[in-house]
């Protein structure tokens, strides 16, 4: 077996001991319900942003598409990630030095460290964990000694193009790869600087293509308008809303302050690997700056905006660590031990989070089973399709139902409701003009023309904050509901509502 197979299936062992106790919770994060439901839908024909809609490029749908097509739902996603994605990730990070020594370790301490959080961020299956295999791909093609070449410049730029089609911040990572195109020849001379020139746009170019590929493909659909305002014109809006500056201060004392403190080792070692990775190291740093850069939009400093972080810090860290491990003195058993009881301490917190009865995350509240039951017991199901009114998409895995609309997620603009603002809930800020006429319309379009047997109102359980929009705030929506729906059950607070004319029948 050759040394470079033996290496991968030491990181496949490393990625499945460090997950294992959290890959079959039904649901870490209400994004990756989300996620599954679009890809669903995909797999029924639907087209992405028109038939059913997310703010997430669509490379990231068509993974949890793949990944979940035998079935195994949300489960079989986050073995996929751990068995192929976070070890293939890995494997790249080792490449970077060719797989010597800190090679190994680099990849080895992305795996520890990745797995050494909060497992609602970390373990859970975003975006911004996805983008991070083409990524690592384009370092690997970035390393020192390997840069010059045009065609690897081009396949950087290609690289971080597939990876943007998953989480647009790994645009943010182009500078970096700049800067492999500036070390690659000397300053001053006119024939270098039309070579660095020249590198630096197939690096564009590069970039330009999978993006510019994506957009044709949609807009021979008709839906290149419907893919520009989700990716881009929803999220900027999102990350632009208001936010007071006290929050984000707290949200900054209270997600990057910890992380920071957690990686703290990884960064002292990178600071002093600077003179072992000679002009990689500004590559690396580039890289981490613009992975800080994308977790401060929008100031709410989520722990999964951070993941990407960790990539860019294990590298930067290997030489260091390797040396440490040499001399086997104090520095080596931080090295050691630091993430090693990091991983103990957060997989220890992390399964009472989800396994005890704390309830702080409410994904792991009953009410989604329950209402899920409820539907599948009831005569009139899976005769039509489902429509949730709130930000409740693990209600649609629980029940099994397809959508009846394309809002499974983005409700900002049908409601100004933008996830995570608490400012928002409290009424001390708003954010009306997220609200669109045409998405209302819309929405009410979809109803009409899929005809869904039940209603699921979530607003007055006050699930992820949706206390806040109540049915009567639109008031199209609840004359929609009220003429051609029955109240059927509450449970938790969340109302069911069944067509009328359905043939009845009765909840558990």
């Amino acid at each position: 077996m050759s040394r470079r197979l033996l290496i991968l299936l030491l990181f496949v062992t490393v990625s499945l001991a460090t997950r294992a106790p959290f890959l079959g919770v039904p649901c870490l994060d209400l994004d990756e319900a989300a996620h599954l439901v679009v890809a669903r839908e995909l797999r029924h024909g639907a087209t992405l942003y028109v038939d059913v809609a997310d703010n997430r490029p669509p490379l990231l749908y068509a993974f949890y598409a793949l990944a979940a097509s035998h079935g195994g739902g949300l489960p079989a996603v986050r073995v996929c990630v751990a068995v192929l994605v976070l070890p293939l990730t890995a494997f790249a990070a080792s490449a970077f030095f060719r797989h010597a020594r800190r090679g190994i370790l680099a990849g080895l301490l992305f795996l520890v460290y990745g797995a050494a959080y909060l497992a609602h961020d970390m373990h859970s299956v975003s975006p911004e964990v996805l983008m991070l295999l083409p990524l690592a791909a384009a370092l690997a093609l970035a390393r020192e000694g390997s840069a010059a070449s045009p065609a690897r410049l081009f396949a950087q730029g290609v690289l971080v193009g597939v990876a943007a089609l998953v989480r647009q911040q790994a645009a943010l990572w182009l500078p970096a790869l700049a800067l492999t195109a500036r070390f690659a020849e000397p300053p001053g001379l006119a024939a270098a600087e039309r070579r660095r020139a020249f590198g630096l746009l197939l690096l564009g170019v590069g970039f330009a293509l999978p993006i510019a590929a994506c957009y044709g493909v949609f807009a021979a659909r008709g839906a290149g308008a419907d893919l520009v305002f989700w990716t881009w014109t929803h999220n900027l809006e999102y990350a632009r809303n208001p936010i007071p500056p006290a929050e984000a201060l707290e949200r900054a004392a209270t997600a990057l302050l910890p992380f920071l403190l957690a990686t703290a080792p990884l960064s002292w070692a990178g600071w002093r690997s600077r003179a072992a990775l000679g002009r990689s190291w500004w590559t690396l740093a580039a890289a981490a700056a613009g992975s800080l850069v994308g977790a401060a939009l929008g100031l709410r400093f989520f722990p999964h905006y951070l993941v990407p972080l960790y990539l860019p810090l294990a590298i930067a860290a290997a030489p260091a660590t390797a040396t440490w491990l040499e001399e086997r003195g104090t520095a080596a058993a931080v090295a050691l031990a630091w993430p090693l009881v990091l991983l103990a301490g957060f997989t220890a917190a992390n399964l009472v989070l989800y396994g005890g009865s704390s309830r702080v995350y409410e994904e792991t509240r009953p009410v989604f089973r329950r209402v899920g039951d409820w539907l599948r017991a009831d005569g009139c199901y899976g005769q039509g399709p489902l429509f949730v009114w709130g930000f409740a998409p693990e209600i649609y895995l629980e029940a099994g139902l397809r959508p009846a609309s394309r809002y499974v997620m983005p409700q900002a603009p049908l409601t100004g409701y933008v996830p995570g603002n608490r400012a928002l809930r409290s009424e001390e800020v708003s954010a009306p003009s997220l609200v669109r006429s045409e998405h209302r319309e819309r929405l009410l379009s979809d109803l009409r023309r899929r005809r869904p047997d039940f209603v699921v109102d979530t607003a007055p359980s006050g699930l992820h904050g949706w206390d806040r929009y109540p049915l009567a705030d639109f008031p199209e929506l609840e004359a929609f509901v009220h003429a051609d729906y029955a109240p059927a059950a509450v449970l938790d607070g969340v109302w069911v509502w069944r067509r009328k004319g359905c043939k009845a029948g009765a909840g558990p």
